[in-house]
């Protein structure tokens, strides 16, 4: 269990990033409740329930999430269920843990990189950014393959993009943690393909993204084995290296084609919307 000697609770980010960086044995909290997650001591815990980073705001071209925006309202945002075919809203409503959501936030799953998270792929799939206290935006991806580097995450930035993205997860029981995820999302010309738990962090198959946006769902085999051999895999709980590589073949199947379908029906849709 964390103990700490203090706890504070700052209005704004830049309070709670100041603190943070001043003293050097503190930790981010996203409520007390967090304390009790960790076997750890701290001088000063800095709760950020009330640093104004829980909204999510219509910037047009984008749409911005603020860090300690929980799942729970992710999952029931009407700016987001319309996003890559719905994938972020469906991908929340799958999670049973109703608890979980209620006090798990964007900005601490993307922080602590969860390898076995449904989300966090199909997040990295699309272009999305965070804004980092002092440090300004970056992409997702250079986020995630950075080693710690001791900063706050105050938003999530999420492009309005004509996409659908296709996802799928393996577990050995409904409800209980996967032991591998995917996912694909098909644009008007690129195609983007990521696999987690790996066990690693969620991470992009460039080449054989490359190679299924230059030839198109013809390529789909190839691909699939192309992803295997691209990413890392390790043996890790209930799944070999092995059978994680075969795995993902498998899979990369199944998403490709239902990226390629939905992204089609999608299509359909919204032109017979514009000849109406």
């Amino acid at each position: 269990m964390v103990s700490s000697d203090s706890v504070i609770a700052p209005h704004t980010s830049a309070e709670a990033y100041s603190a943070y960086r001043t003293v050097a044995s503190s930790v981010l909290v996203a409520g007390a409740q967090e304390l009790k997650r960790k076997d750890t001591h701290y001088k000063l815990a800095i709760e950020l329930d009330h640093a104004g980073l829980s909204y999510i705001r219509d910037g047009g071209e984008e749409i911005a999430v603020g860090a300690m925006t929980t799942m729970a309202e992710i999952e029931k945002s009407p700016l987001l269920k319309g996003l890559a075919g719905g994938a972020i809203c469906a991908s929340l409503r799958e999670v049973p843990d109703r608890e979980l959501k209620q006090r798990a936030t964007l900005g601490g799953l993307i922080a602590s990189k969860q390898p076995f998270s449904m989300l966090l792929p199909i997040l990295l799939s699309l272009t999305v950014d965070v804004v980092l206290e002092d440090k300004g935006r970056m992409e997702l991806r250079d986020y995630l393959s950075c080693p710690p580097m001791g900063e706050l995450i105050t938003e999530i930035v999420i492009a309005r993009e004509f996409v659908y993205t296709a996802y799928m997860a393996y577990r050995s029981e409904t409800g209980q943690q996967p032991y591998l995820t995917g996912a694909v999302t098909m644009g008007e010309d690129q195609w983007r393909i990521v696999v987690g738990g790996r066990p690693g962090a969620a991470a992009i198959a460039e080449k054989a993204s490359e190679e299924l946006s230059a030839k198109g769902l013809q390529a789909r085999e190839n691909v699939a084995h192309m992803v295997s051999e691209e990413l890392d895999f390790e043996n890790f709980g209930p799944c070999s290296e092995q059978e994680r590589r075969e795995l993902t073949i498998d899979m990369m199947r199944i998403l490709i084609k239902k990226a390629w379908k939905g992204f089609s029906r999608q299509n359909s849709l919204t032109m017979k919307s514009v000849k109406r």
